[in-house]
């Protein structure tokens, strides 16, 4: 952890620093007289800023939300040294504070910016030139949900002052910046992130409708929107996405959630707009009235900076279909953090974390590495006492027992993570704060845990989960993993507490829940439980036979879910038996219309939903029979045969791409 001095930087705005989804342009010329080879800036803000050195963009949306750490913040490193001129340089920023809170981002309580640039003897004070921009304007009603932060864009080309990045621009009427000290923004710690990677800007062919025009895009994307259009004046364009309004989970789909829109006005002739703020969606809409005339419609993808290095293809068409989703649907939900899904909350679930681990290894670069290794200290830095909380950062964190005891497993965030990396902080990191999680926990008169409500008590959507088997077990094996854990730190302080319940449970487990051919608490039977049983080792391997057979012919999970079954059927070595239930289950998300794989198989949600995309996991692991013991520093692969002619793969392993043409 490096935490940034600004000495003797300071932290600036404008005078009317009380207001939400304000817009702030900041401008600074200065000389240089020899050009260093490097000239590294510390920048941080509270909320988002993009910055121009002589008219060339050089940050796209910079500004990794808070927290860090609680209270604190990020600062992000950006070497200006390929931008600078001899003589006069024109610096220009624009800084978007939110002024609230979502699922992904807290909200500090006041805007603020500072820049620090020792090569170039530039820091942030009252020599920075400020004003807010007068063209980005409060929008009419809809309004986004509360899990989003910031608010919609609008802008009024009516009241635009011009290319306020460019050199020549008249910043006569800009006022000193004012400063501000810093009583809320904390520590400002550097971002091990890459800067957001932009692709190439790209012409949308667009279809006129009666109220507009509609585009498709090539796939599922973050993007920004830009137009050219001729108006009277005064018109009014929005701007959405087809994932703008989009229903709640299973359970809460008649409720919708708002996402961002752009409300435009015209000016009088020609206008030319590019939104720096991005929208998520597979289709672009534009409503407009008859007095406008749309001319351009283009679009820039915008993600994480990570190179997809890894892909899965076979002789089956829909099969190779669906790891092309699972991939997309990974991608699109990564950026300042990972996120379960990028069109409804944009947050850090950590059971969608869980999922998406194992996938990151097999398919990306180092770079998608280090965001994982964010949510792990995001998940362990920032719970709320002894309470490892299932959603942060985030204004809205809440604990769901159910998935922080997944991600403290071998088949969790944390275990998932520590396989593939060997990352030697992580069990020291982790120890402490799982086991004293695990103590929150009582037992009842049967020796059983008393259920932890949290703030959700949930473990899946739909119907016939058994929480009690799901609760025990997961338990047992979060248990499990922190020996492994004490093991490898040489840290036995808890051995004797981690047995104690290992053992109480574990016979108790086989007393209450067993019931001859099955686990169940109840009346019904639960895939899920039966997979857990499993994977936590509570299920002894005689008894394969008969859980297979659950896992066969139950079928409740969503596709949260379906990943840890479909895990355990391979864990028994039913792996064949695997394949097909997952393309049964997978056909619907398979043959549909979308680019990236649906929240639910029945109910969809959203389109798009990250902890959908275990089959990824499954193949490599699985079908390849991909393994690893020192963090794939070396590897072997197993295939399994009688499922695919032919496995052509590729994936990263010791600093290079490895690819396996299979051929039965």
């Amino acid at each position: 952890m490096n935490i940034i001095d600004f000495t003797p930087s300071k932290w600036i705005w404008t005078k009317d620093n009380l207001t939400k989804d304000q817009k702030v342009v900041f401008r600074k010329k200065f000389s240089v007289s020899l050009q260093p080879e490097k000239a590294e800036a510390y920048i941080a803000c509270d909320t988002k800023f993009w910055l121009w050195l002589n008219g060339k963009m050089v940050v796209f949306e910079g500004g990794v939300f808070r927290e860090s750490r609680p209270g604190c913040g990020y600062a992000e490193k950006v070497d200006l040294a390929p931008y600078l001129q001899e003589g006069e340089n024109t610096l220009a920023v624009l800084v978007w504070f939110y002024g609230n809170g979502g699922r992904n981002n807290t909200n500090s309580g006041q805007a603020g910016f500072i820049f620090k640039c020792d090569a170039l003897s530039l820091y942030s004070d009252e020599g920075f030139l400020a004003v807010n921009h007068p063209a980005y304007v409060p929008t009419d009603a809809p309004h986004p949900a509360h899990l989003f932060g910031g608010e919609n864009i609008g802008f009024d080309a009516n009241l635009d002052f011009g290319d306020f990045t460019a050199s020549e621009f008249d910043d006569s009427a800009f006022d000193p910046a004012s400063v501000f000290p810093d009583q809320v923004w904390g520590d400002s710690i550097e971002s091990e992130l890459p800067l957001l990677k932009v692709f190439p800007k790209t012409e949308l062919a667009f279809r006129l409708t009666e109220n507009g025009a509609t585009a498709k895009l090539p796939h599922a994307m973050a993007l920004t929107v830009s137009f050219e259009l001729e108006a009277q004046g005064g018109e009014k364009i929005d701007v959405r996405t087809d994932r703008y309004a989009v229903p709640g989970g299973p359970g809460d789909e008649a409720y919708f959630f708002n996402c961002h829109r752009i409300e435009y006005t015209c000016k009088p002739g020609e206008n030319i707009f590019a939104c720096l703020m991005y929208l998520y969606g597979e289709e672009v809409l534009v409503t407009f009235p008859e007095t406008v005339k749309l001319q351009k419609l283009s679009f820039t993808e915008s993600g994480y900076n990570t190179k997809q290095v890894g892909s899965f293809v076979t002789e089956d068409p829909l099969f190779n279909r669906l790891m092309e989703k699972s991939i997309r649907t990974l991608y699109v939900c990564m950026r300042n953090n990972f996120m379960d899904c990028p069109d409804r909350e944009r947050g850090q679930w950590i059971g969608d974390v869980s999922v998406q681990v194992p996938q990151v290894f097999f398919v990306f670069d180092d770079e998608a590495k280090k965001l994982l290794k964010k949510a792990v200290s995001d998940f362990i830095h920032l719970r709320k006492g002894d309470v490892l909380v299932g959603n942060v950062p985030g204004q809205h964190a809440s604990e769901l027992p159910g998935q922080s005891l997944v991600a403290i497993s071998e088949y969790g965030l944390i275990g998932e993570y520590y396989h593939y990396s060997k990352d030697p902080e992580i069990p020291e990191l982790v120890l402490e704060p799982s086991v004293n999680y695990l103590k929150l926990w009582e037992l009842d008169e049967e020796g059983l845990l008393i259920p932890r409500k949290g703030n959700w008590y949930w473990f899946d959507h739909r119907w016939n989960v058994d929480a009690p088997v799901l609760e025990n077990c997961m338990y047992v094996g979060a248990a499990k993993y922190a020996l492994q854990m004490a093991e490898i730190c040489g840290d036995h302080r808890f051995d004797d507490f981690l047995n104690e319940r290992i053992t109480i449970l574990s016979e108790n487990i086989e007393k209450k829940f067993w019931k001859g051919k099955y686990y169940a608490s109840g009346s019904f039977v639960d895939d899920r439980a039966n997979a857990i049983a499993v994977l936590s080792g509570v299920c002894p391997k005689e008894r394969y036979g008969l859980v297979m057979k659950v896992l066969m012919t139950a079928f409740n999970s969503t596709p949260y879910f379906e990943r840890f079954v479909l895990t355990a059927l391979c864990e028994m070595g039913y792996i064949k038996d695997a394949y097909r239930r997952m393309m049964a289950r997978y056909y619907p998300l398979i043959t549909n219309e979308n680019s990236t794989l649906w929240e639910d198989f029945y109910l969809l949600g959203t389109r798009n939903h990250a902890w959908s995309g275990g089959p990824l996991e499954i193949a490599y692991k699985y079908f390849l029979g991909l393994r690893t013991e020192d963090g794939f520093k070396s590897y072997t692969v197993s295939p399994v045969s009688g499922i695919f002619k032919e496995m052509h793969v590729t994936f990263p392993a010791g600093g290079e791409m490895i690819e396996k043409h299979i051929v039965e």
